[in-house]
């Protein structure tokens, strides 16, 4: 008679189904930094809004290391101010303003600056506040070309407000 603690023999145990071994989990060789970016996304704001931006504080600007003298009695000056709208206000040295029209104040800068050089000046000097657009210099410039020799230059100076 067979007891309790004794192994049944190999012909009762019937396997329908084949037996899989469960596989061991991957090593994991990549290493997830979402919680890393979460973190760094939260510095920055947190950095944003508790810093103190003062748009008012004065900053110490370095010398300009390449920036020549022109002397204003041996130049043709011109005047540039921002003006109204999208078109700066362009001025003579003694501030007197050329013409509205565009065709009509860039023939008119032109004809100045040949009156100028003519009468002994030496340079073409553009005093040009730091709002003025960067087009309406660069139109300016195209009018005051017209009227330069070859080898000729155009000096530019940025108005100070104060």
């Amino acid at each position: 008679m067979a007891t309790a603690l004794e192994d049944p023999p190999a012909e009762e145990i019937e396997v329908e189904e084949p037996f899989y071994r469960p596989r061991p989990p991957g090593t994991d060789d990549e290493l997830d930094i979402t919680p890393m970016i979460d973190i760094t996304f939260l510095l920055l704001i947190f950095f944003l809004v508790s810093s103190k931006m003062n748009a008012e504080q004065a900053v110490d600007l370095p010398k300009a290391r390449h920036g020549g003298v022109v002397a204003g009695k041996e130049s043709v000056i011109i005047l540039m101010k921002r003006g109204t709208g999208d078109q700066a206000e362009v001025l003579r040295a003694d501030g007197s303003p050329f013409a509205a029209d565009l065709d009509q104040q860039n023939a008119e800068i032109a004809e100045y600056v040949t009156l100028g050089l003519d009468a002994g000046k030496k340079h073409v000097l553009v005093k040009a506040e730091g709002s003025v657009r960067r087009g309406e210099v660069q139109r300016v410039s195209e009018a005051i070309s017209e009227a330069l020799e070859e080898g000729q230059v155009i000096h530019f100076a940025v108005l100070e407000q104060g």
